[in-house]
């Protein structure tokens, strides 16, 4: 893409005055390291195909990250943080060229003790995982992208995950204790945020601050099983995993449920789950699996696997890599014709069953059970369906806001779409103080975009 030639200048003069920094300058590695897992949507791989950015760099320490961020403020050069790049909406991809900081030399972590980590932001958290676990701990909640995917990321542009049934999102209070933010500036700062402060850059797609460093609570570690249930009805299974949630005595870490329309997309599940049966996945701690058992009679489902999750890691797989957004992934890798959306139900059974009733087969259903951010039942949605046109999602989109669903459309770019689809002022002021001059992943922030043009038509 043809990008214009003072901003180009800038890049150049990026790279002269800074030649001792780590610059990718191979032209497929800064196209890789321009784009994350948008491709999930057919309409966003259209629209941001074309983006990329003038040049990738790899900071390894503060200082270093402080001189680039300062040059970047002073050529006014766009930039665009950038973890792992497994976000699913276009969150790492540039749309204005200009520099991508990839942090993932910046992965220090700087201290586990009393049930907190203190990291660097570009530590994986496969790799934190492993450190907490040596200390007695272990996280609270990680996607199933957890192998590659940042502690900065996921707080930046992610959600939650496996332990989201226990702790909700990352981004509820307590999950996050602090971050620190350097400042967007000709002469960059570092502030420090804590409790509720830090949740104005939480989801917010690196467009209002350059996290540096966060603190994040951990939980006491336990030995987890990994199980497979199937069922006879999908309407059982949603019960099974609602009163699953909602038991306090058993001791769980994920449950997802899953139409039996998936069974042929997961081959390498199938001598754990039932053929052409709806299932539901679950991690169990090791003196909860009698009352399980019980619970999975109960609903009228059948116990397909059992097994320890030590046994897994040894195996190099885990059966969680099978749920969450990983579950759409191994769709798409046998049909690429298949697109996602994402919702959030705050009456499961009832909400899932009436969506299930009036859209399965042609939309595989596919829910999450969590908490929410103030400690109910609900279930994070991610169902599954074959990609016709923009019309048809908006269709479905409006078909499951009739039942109530809560829809974070993950086909759109902006921020607002993947959080509350609301113009957030706390996420406008945190941008006014750490990045003024508008340089943090622009075009992404709906409100800033506002702003904007409100300041303009004065």
């Amino acid at each position: 893409m043809q990008r214009p030639v003072n901003q180009m200048s800038h890049v150049e003069i990026l790279k002269q005055q800074l030649p001792s920094l780590d610059w990718i300058t191979e032209d497929k590695e800064i196209e890789k390291l321009s784009k994350d897992y948008y491709w999930f949507s057919p309409l966003l791989k259209l629209e941001l195909d074309s983006k990329r950015a003038d040049a990738v760099v790899r900071p390894r320490t503060r200082e270093e990250l402080a001189t680039v961020v300062s040059e970047c403020a002073k050529t006014r050069t766009p930039i665009t943080m950038r973890g792992a790049g497994t976000g699913n909406y276009g969150q790492a991809i540039p749309l204005k060229g200009g520099v991508v900081i990839d942090m993932t030399a910046m992965n220090r972590i700087v201290s586990v003790k009393r049930g907190m980590a203190t990291v660097e932001a570009g530590c994986k958290l496969l790799v934190l995982e492993q450190a907490a676990n040596d200390a007695g701990f272990e996280q609270r909640t990680y996607p199933s992208t957890f192998r590659m995917a940042t502690v900065g990321g996921l707080f930046g542009g992610g959600f939650g995950g496996v332990g989201s049934i226990n702790f909700g999102p990352i981004y509820a209070p307590g999950n996050v204790l602090a971050i620190n933010v350097m400042t967007v500036s000709e002469s960059p700062d570092i502030i420090e945020l804590t409790g509720d402060e830090c949740l104005a850059l939480a989801h917010a797609y690196g467009t209002n601050g350059v996290i540096v460093e966060l603190t994040i609570a951990l939980a006491k570690w336990q030995h987890w099983n990994e199980a497979c249930v199937s069922f006879q009805r999908f309407a059982d299974a949603m019960r099974f995993g609602a009163e699953l949630t909602a038991s306090p005595g058993i001791l769980k870490k994920q449950c997802g449920v899953f139409a039996s329309s998936f069974t042929k997309y997961m081959p390498l599940l199938k001598k754990r789950i039932a053929v052409d049966l709806p299932y539901s996945i679950c991690l169990i701690q090791d003196s909860s699996e009698s009352p399980f058992r019980d619970l999975v009679t109960k609903h009228g489902g059948q116990v397909t696997h059992w097994g320890s999750a030590g046994s897994a890691a040894l195996a190099g797989r885990y059966i969680h890599e099978f749920c969450w957004n990983h579950t759409t992934m191994h769709v798409l890798r046998l049909d690429s014709s298949f697109t996602y959306l994402q919702c959030l139900l705050n009456d499961p059974v009832k909400q899932a069953r009436a969506l299930y009733d009036e859209l399965n087969p042609r939309v595989m259903m596919h829910f999450e059970f969590i908490r929410n951010a103030e400690g109910a039942v609900a279930c994070g949605g991610l169902p599954v369906l074959q990609f016709e046109s923009k019309a048809q999602i908006d269709r479905d989109i409006a078909t499951f806001e009739s039942h109530g669903a809560f829809v974070m459309n993950p086909h759109v770019y902006e921020v607002e779409e993947g959080n509350s689809r609301q113009i957030d002022p706390r996420q406008v002021a945190a941008k006014e103080r750490f990045d003024p001059l508008g340089l943090l992943n622009p075009g992404k922030l709906r409100g800033w975009n506002a702003r904007a043009h409100a300041q303009r038509s004065k």
